[in-house]
């Protein structure tokens, strides 16, 4: 490494200290699912699956510090054959849960809240191939996934890894840099500003310098991958797809609550046998109604309506 950069000014693979290694998106990339996406750039290549639920399934923390419930989910898996490696099933390493909650938290601000998207969204990433950056391909393919399942995604996120080599700063490190270098500076966000960074160093530390000019090298390379994904898909897409379930949100006052529910519940579990719907009241005075057929939906809010009228 040293001696190319010396003599030519170029990294191992030929590439230029500001160069990006070749990009292959797909979107729709499998059959069947709520939405798909694959990201390749070089070596390392990331499919993200997207599955969409009702807002009642979303997943409870109960940690030692207070109860919360997450309405987006992601997770990454890591096999061994995206290295050449022959490896035996295991528990999820330490590695995959980190990265997974690397790529969750850059989607924390980004995905809408429930109250305007009463949706519990499922994202996994699943990592094909790798030569470095895998958590960061692993961005850029959940947001266009995201984006290609209907998700009124805030704004498109991508991410970038840089290293450090004898002082000189590299965007989108692969493998063998990242091994070789002194640092693995992730850095992911949208073309407004940054969601989420991780600093790993094998030196005594880096100064404030290196840091501005990393974020500015940053904001340069995840401009352009924003650019080369909005090729693919500009925007998220009008509609959800036809085989996600479908919702309405129907506003009630919160003294008519009781007459939905009814004495021990026999109301709402008469509309819900009747009609095949799922009802999930909430405490914000609004009452979801949940069906994969459009017609039944409708039946459902009218019937609903009916009980506040005659009430």
């Amino acid at each position: 490494m040293r001696k190319l950069w010396q003599e030519k000014q170029v990294r191992l693979d030929g590439r230029n200290a500001e160069q990006i290694r070749p990009l292959n998106m797909q979107i729709d990339y499998l059959p069947n699912v709520h939405s798909s996406a694959v990201f390749a750039r070089g070596e390392t290549k990331v499919l993200s699956v997207i599955t969409i639920g009702k807002i009642s399934e979303k997943q409870l923390v109960d940690s030692i510090f207070n109860r919360s419930y997450k309405h987006f989910i992601h997770h990454y898996n890591f096999p061994g054959f995206a290295v050449n490696e022959i490896a035996s099933y295991r528990a999820v390493s330490r590695r995959e849960i980190g990265h997974g909650e690397l790529v969750e938290k850059t989607f924390d601000f980004l995905i809408p809240a429930p109250a305007s998207f009463p949706y519990t969204v499922r994202a996994v990433s699943e990592v094909l191939s790798s030569d470095g950056s895998s958590s960061q391909a692993s961005i850029c393919a959940t947001s266009l996934s995201l984006m290609t399942a209907g998700v009124p995604l805030i704004r498109p996120a991508a991410g970038i890894a840089l290293g450090l080599f004898e002082g000189k700063i590299y965007s989108d490190i692969n493998g063998l840099e990242d091994k070789l270098g002194e640092m693995d500076f992730k850095i992911a966000g949208t073309e407004k500003g940054i969601c989420s960074i991780q600093l790993d160093v094998k030196n005594q530390g880096i100064s404030q310098e290196l840091i501005r000019s990393s974020l500015a090298k940053a904001r340069q390379a995840r401009i352009y991958l924003l650019d080369e994904m909005k090729k693919h898909i500009y925007r998220p897409r009008p509609h959800l797809p036809t085989q996600v379930i479908k919702c309405r949100q129907l506003p009630v006052l919160k003294e008519k609550i009781g007459l939905i529910i009814g004495p021990r519940g026999k109301t709402i579990n008469q509309l819900t046998e009747e009609t095949g719907s799922t009802i999930e009241v909430q405490t914000d005075g609004y009452i979801l109604i949940y069906h994969q057929e459009e017609d039944q939906l409708e039946k459902t809010c009218q019937a609903i309506k009916k009980i506040i009228r005659n009430g």
